[in-house]
């Protein structure tokens, strides 16, 4: 690993150790909302708010790999929260749910659990996209849910 890499995953690191309190994210607190933006690497999917979500290589259709700790403190899952609002572009046919160990329901996306990332810290970044962390890859979905593969420029 390079000594930029090792300072950036350290870096992250101490952010999860930081934010360990911090283990999901919801819209707001009466729905959640899923919109399709654009992006350098094409349309994605992201909140209203237009944070990006992203999908974890790891993650299985109905079971999610990022369960505690640093993984969810860096990679908060999204929380359906109240009603769920699709804006135009977002496939309802492919939207779902995964139960996590908490009882709460993460929404997936073509079977694909979705994230925000912490370090994406104003709307339109992607960060994550293609990091390889906690044992797999954090790809950005796109509204068809195929997941965008292509590393971070």
């Amino acid at each position: 690993m390079k000594p930029r890499n090792k300072i950036k995953t350290l870096t992250l690191l101490l952010l999860a150790a930081m934010l360990a309190g911090c283990t999901a994210t919801t819209e707001s607190a009466t729905h959640t909302t899923l919109e399709v933006r654009h992006s350098a690497y094409g349309a994605i999917i992201t909140t209203k708010s237009g944070m990006t979500l992203y999908a974890f290589s790891l993650d299985t259709p109905h079971k999610t790999a990022c369960l505690h700790g640093a993984c969810t403190a860096l990679w908060p899952p999204l929380i359906i929260n109240g009603s769920l609002k699709l804006g135009p572009g977002i496939n309802h046919l492919l939207v779902g749910k995964i139960k996590r160990p908490s009882g709460a329901y993460q929404l997936s996306y073509a079977k694909h659990p979705l994230y925000t990332f912490s370090a994406d810290s104003r709307p339109g970044m992607m960060a994550g996209q293609g990091l390889y962390q906690f044992g797999g890859y954090w790809y950005v979905p796109s509204p068809t849910g195929n997941l965008i593969t292509t590393k971070a420029k």
